[in-house]
């Protein structure tokens, strides 16, 4: 038994192995955003991964005996590529793991702008949130207000500025 599995008492074996009718395992593998590790994502019907069973969503902790944990997905594909008929995957459901999401820390700048413009929206009655993140960076350089430190000056303005004080 490895030792992931007496950690993660959820934790599932499968042992996919390759069918003569059927082409490759039959799942997809993938990263998310926010989250550690691999992911498996759709699961073919019908597939050796199904058969074996794989779940979509499931996180995967080790293959082949090797844990993933510091592992690019590339890295990941290879060790399941090692072995040419079968692998073993050791994955967890994500809603059993305990692993919780994380949402990339916004500075204080783009969490001011972020509060200014859901503020404006709620004044307009207006919510886009089909907006993408590129369109939201759009809007909020639109938005963005005069700077007077960016703007150049000579010295005699400086020198004025300083006289007024």
């Amino acid at each position: 038994m490895s030792s992931e599995l007496k950690s993660h008492p959820k934790a599932r074996l499968c042992h996919i192995k390759k069918w003569d009718h059927f082409d490759g395992y039959g799942f997809n593998l993938h990263a998310e955003k926010g989250k550690p590790g691999q992911y498996i994502g759709k699961v073919d019907d019908s597939s050796p991964a199904e058969a074996a069973g794989l779940r979509q969503g499931d996180r995967i902790l080790e293959v082949n005996g090797e844990s993933i944990a510091n592992k690019t997905h590339k890295q990941v594909v290879e060790l399941i590529k090692n072995l040419p008929d079968e692998t073993k995957l050791l994955v967890v459901d994500p809603h059993e793991d305990g692993i919780i999401p994380t949402e990339p820390e916004l500075d204080d700048k783009q969490e001011k702008q972020n509060n200014d413009v859901n503020k404006k929206e709620q004044e307009n009655g207006t919510l886009n949130l089909s907006m993408t993140a590129a369109e939201l960076r759009a809007k909020l350089a639109s938005k963005k207000k005069f700077d007077p430190k960016k703007e150049s000056m000579d010295f005699k303005q400086k020198f004025d500025i300083v006289q007024k004080l």
